[in-house]
């Protein structure tokens, strides 16, 4: 069994800036308890899978290939900050995808072609967004999750070009990912 899921991935640029942001916010707040990002492993997560066996994973993959190819490449930047939930305190401190449309859609595609395998389709309304932290203890990193929500956050276009799957192994260090396969948008 291998824990799966469907994400697409940032430029270079959008992650050096991610890192300095995350390091600015880590440095002032230092004695909170927050698992922060590493900067390797940030990403767009479009579906999560869980647990799947070898066997449903080649079929994961023939669906998100066709899934890929029903979706073009597309243009993007890294905007917004928030947290969820929205409101009271944030346990997850987020970065924002811009526009979402494209995103959306591609993460709704996913979702139905992943529904016709058995798994279940989501509930709440897909929002693209990169996480960057988990805050530990929510009520104290208050003053922490308002210094993020006042940042402006601006990080050049880049190009979304495909999407993978990935790999996510829990270790007693924190989890790592690999990528098992990936997919370009619109056959390209």
């Amino acid at each position: 069994m291998k824990r799966v899921f469907i994400a697409i991935d940032i430029s270079k640029e959008a992650r050096r800036r991610v890192a300095a942001h995350v390091e600015r916010l880590r440095s002032s707040f230092p004695h909170l308890r927050v698992g922060w990002e590493r900067p390797e492993k940030l990403h767009i997560t479009l579906k999560f899978l869980g647990a799947v066996s070898d066997e449903k994973l080649s079929g994961i993959e023939g669906a998100v290939r066709v899934a890929a190819l029903q979706n073009s490449e597309y243009t993007a930047r890294l905007a917004g900050t928030g947290g969820f939930p929205e409101r009271g305190d944030p346990r997850i401190l987020w970065i924002g995808l811009e526009p979402p449309a494209a995103t959306v859609k591609l993460a709704v595609t996913i979702d139905v072609v992943c529904a016709k395998l058995g798994f279940e389709r989501e509930k709440r309304k897909f929002r693209p967004h990169l996480t960057i932290a988990r805050l530990r203890e929510p009520a104290a990193s208050r003053e922490l999750a308002e210094a993020h929500r006042r940042s402006t956050f601006e990080v050049p276009e880049f190009q979304i070009k495909e999407t993978a799957i990935y790999e996510s192994k829990l270790l007693p260090s924190g989890s790592i990912y690999s990528t098992l396969a990936a997919f370009p948008l619109g056959g390209s």
